[in-house]
């Protein structure tokens, strides 16, 4: 074989290998691949991302704020929290009083988000978990999100229900889905515009409202039909359920204990470990 054909080999494998491993980051390669590749990458993602959190505040927070302010200290869970953007850039309002959940399936990342988190007086709690299946009451939180994504998750349909299913009646999901041309290269992953708006409204969910946001991305922002119902809970033992058998989970020194199969899910390096 001639020494063109063995370039033009190595180019063409080399290309495949940026596109399942850089620009899809893995997704294509199962669910384990993705985990690793952000596990190797936690302590590099924020530079690499180049978070801005002046940004993140005006897109993110500050109109999630805003339809939330008939609600006293709102629950609030962010699905695939990585290194806790969005934890940060709520935590940082100072007029911010509700309480948050971080869930993500990369324990590095999450070590990470600690990090930012600690400093506010315990008002966020973090979860390592993946998104398949909410360890949540129906009905838990005022509000769920989920950033930069969506695209990446095995069954994206299926985690849209989970989120859905955990919103409380009158609450706010706000998603990120990947659009223009970086669509090319996830074939499968992603969502047109009024394919979603249509699993959406399945879900229950009313009032969709559309933004383009950042270069790739629109900002998707619905509402749970329904009229919120009583008191919203409290804290993370109101609402945490155990992954094994769906039972209320309680404090047990380290670690949160089921009160019914009495598995205990212990805290590791200050997140609760869910997996099973």
């Amino acid at each position: 074989m001639s020494f063109a054909i063995w370039a033009a080999l190595a180019f063409l494998l080399a290309g495949l290998g940026y596109w399942l491993l850089v620009l899809t980051e893995g997704v294509y390669l199962g669910p384990r691949v993705v985990r690793l590749l952000y596990d190797w990458g936690a302590k590099s993602y924020d530079e690499i991302k180049e978070f801005d959190v002046g940004k993140d505040a005006w897109h993110l927070a500050i109109p999630l704020e805003r339809r939330l302010k008939d609600w006293k200290c709102p629950p609030i869970l962010d699905v695939a929290t990585g290194t806790g953007r969005m934890l940060l850039a709520l935590l940082r309002r100072p007029g911010f009083e509700g309480w948050l959940v971080g869930l993500d399936a990369s324990l590095p990342m999450l070590r990470v988000a600690r990090e930012k988190v600690q400093g506010y007086g315990g008002r966020a709690s973090l979860l390592w978990k993946d998104a398949s299946r909410l360890p949540f009451a129906d009905g838990s939180f005022a509000a769920v999100t989920c950033i930069e994504a969506l695209e990446f998750m095995p069954d994206q349909s299926l985690a849209l229900q989970e989120m859905a299913r955990v919103l409380a009646p009158g609450g706010v999901l706000l998603l990120s889905n990947r659009v223009g041309r970086d669509t090319f290269f996830l074939p499968g992953r992603t969502f047109g515009r009024e394919e979603l708006k249509s699993l959406l409204a399945s879900l229950s969910l009313g009032d969709v409202q559309v933004k383009r946001w950042q270069e790739c991305y629109d900002l998707v922002w619905a509402q749970k039909r329904g009229s919120p119902g009583g008191k919203p809970p409290q804290n993370l033992s109101e609402v945490l359920l155990c992954p094994r058998c769906g039972s209320s989970l309680a404090r047990r020194s380290e670690a949160m204990g089921c009160l019914n199969c009495d598995h205990l899910y212990p805290f590791v390096d200050g997140v609760l470990s869910l997996e099973v």
